[in-house]
């Protein structure tokens, strides 16, 4: 991606993540000082979640690029590692904090999984004390304690946990079976979507979904429909005259392309996204196929951007035996990818567009989480593109 790309995603991930500014970054000194970075170190820093972002601005005022180059090596390491798809992905918000105060003592051939969770642990030792200050029986329920979340996460009943926790009481052996249980459907769907399911049938087959039909245009549309109300939101006036201004400009330009239902969509859009789906759309030749991507591609990341999957906040690492957790319900921001699909070829954005589609026909949890992380990723779409079941 272009340098501007990666300087939009980090300014971006500030708002996203509601982070106060330090005063010298405030106003457009943040994106002047960026500008100073090469695309290597601006790709390090749009990688970063909110804790190492937080820390990146804390640790910069007054430096160049050069001057923290090898934190920021550290800092990437340690971002792989936190990831959604690293393996200390469960480290807690207060977890990550501790270790970035410990990141100057590192060395950055230092920096492995092994360090970073023993680093974390500490954290829940200065907390709550050693393993010792506990009995079998206190260590076996803060164990379940961290288990409910990950099996609430999966998609159990609070009542199937009891169940399969009482198994485990009578016979501890079976704890780690419970990390190995399937996942269930997502957790939070507004009821208009689950009606919508039910009406065109959550039963398909494989074969049932390989070419996109005429009759599977009018069910996406019929989910368009019903979700609308659910994503509906009380705006200011102000608000509604900037959306319904940019709105007009957008019709103007595409024409008769856009739908009513996908206009419907639009106004429910932030105004600072839809200026960027005007400017996407002003930039591409009427009567083109891209345009009519493009507008399916803001119609149904929209409405993924709506439905809240749960996701468990862990206060506890693998080799802790005290600590907290819990989950919290939020939906993916799939306005974040905007700049990357914007550089797929037609050929792979249909394909995106094609998934975001059949998804919304039957959502689930996994779906979800995989299209956002392969966009994430970037790659992965030639070849080996993801279609749900």
């Amino acid at each position: 991606m272009d340098k501007m790309d990666y300087l939009y995603m980090i300014l971006d991930n500030v708002l996203v993540f509601n982070i106060n500014l330090p005063s010298e970054f405030q106003g457009n000194r943040l994106s002047e000082y960026l500008q100073s970075y090469d695309n290597h170190g601006l790709e390090i820093i749009a990688g970063f979640n909110k804790n190492l972002l937080q820390h990146f601005l804390k640790i910069s005022k007054g430096r160049n690029q050069e001057d923290i180059s090898e934190l920021l090596k550290k800092m990437e390491k340690i971002s792989h590692m936190v990831s959604p798809i690293g393996n200390l992905n469960y480290l807690a918000s207060e977890q990550i904090d501790h270790i970035l105060k410990k990141i100057d003592n590192l060395k950055l051939g230092d920096i492995n999984e092994e360090k970073i969770s023993l680093i974390a642990d500490d954290l829940l030792t200065e907390q709550f004390g050693s393993a010792g200050n506990y009995s079998a029986e206190e260590v076996l329920e803060n164990q379940l304690s961290s288990a409910a979340v990950y099996l609430m996460n999966m998609g159990y009943s609070r009542q199937e946990i009891k169940e399969k926790f009482n198994e485990v009481r009578q016979d501890p052996q079976k704890l780690a079976e419970l990390f190995t249980l399937q996942q269930k459907e997502i957790y939070t769907m507004p009821t208009e979507f689950q009606q919508t399911n039910e009406i065109s049938g959550s039963n398909q087959t494989n074969s049932d979904v390989q070419d996109t039909s005429s009759e599977q245009d009018h069910d996406f549309d019929a989910t368009i429909a019903q979700h609308i109300q659910a994503i509906h939101q009380e705006i200011t006036e102000e608000r509604a005259q900037k959306v319904n201004e940019t709105i007009q400009q957008i019709k103007s330009h595409v024409k008769e392309t856009m739908t009513e239902l996908q206009e419907r969509v639009f106004k429910e859009m932030h105004p600072d996204r839809l200026n960027r789906a005007f400017k996407m759309l002003k930039n591409t030749k009427r009567k083109s196929k891209r345009m009519e991507l493009y507008l399916d591609w803001f119609t149904s990341s929209l409405l993924l951007s709506r439905i809240e999957l749960k996701v468990e906040h862990w206060s506890v690492s693998s080799s802790a035996t005290h600590g907290n957790a819990g989950v919290y319900t939020a939906g993916i921001d799939f306005s974040r990818y905007d700049n990357i699909v914007k550089e797929f070829p037609d050929g792979k954005l249909t394909k995106v567009v094609k998934i975001a589609k059949r998804i919304l026909q039957n959502p689930t949890k996994k779906a979800i989480q995989k299209l956002g992380q392969d966009l994430i990723a970037e790659t992965g779409f030639d070849e080996h593109l993801y279609f749900t079941d």
